[in-house]
């Protein structure tokens, strides 16, 4: 509320944010938050409902999971006709529920969220957030994928 409320008394832009997060941590790509970052652990060849919720209060989201689609089944608490897509767009308040289909070879993959701006004029978090979808079962050491990360080709 003391942001939205500098903003409404001083008529400027809201202060620019320090993080984005998924599940209320940045990810790992921040280096504060590496040992912290949100997994989600899964089954191969399971569906999953997901309920993304963009709680920011003036930033638009692109969000993907690296390797997977999702099928959006539901927006704002309404069914939809369901549609496969391999990245979503998310606005402030907005909520979309996505089945996330656990069809890859078993490993860690990243699910990331990065801020859209239109122009480079007006100062925004032009950061990354992540967080990692983990297949059950892979062992130690195992890198995320980042390929077929469709929100975010400058990390490619």
């Amino acid at each position: 509320m003391e942001v939205l409320e500098e903003f409404i008394r001083t008529g400027g832009a809201p202060n620019v944010s320090d993080a984005h997060t998924i599940n209320g941590q940045p990810g790992d790509l921040y280096p504060f938050s590496k040992s912290e970052t949100f997994k989600l652990l899964v089954d191969q060849n399971k569906t999953y409902l997901l309920r993304i919720v963009n709680a920011a209060m003036n930033t638009i989201f692109f969000y993907s999971i690296a390797n997977h689609n999702l099928t959006v089944v539901g927006v704002d608490g309404r069914y939809t006709k369901p549609v496969t897509i391999d990245y979503m767009i998310i606005s402030p308040g907005q909520t979309i529920d996505a089945l996330l289909i656990t069809n890859q070879q078993v490993g860690q993959y990243y699910m990331a969220a990065r801020a859209y701006s239109s122009t480079p004029l007006i100062p925004f978090d032009n950061t990354t957030s992540t967080a990692i979808v983990e297949y059950k079962n892979i062992g130690n050491n195992f890198t995320p994928f980042l390929q077929h990360l469709h929100c975010l080709p400058s990390l490619l």
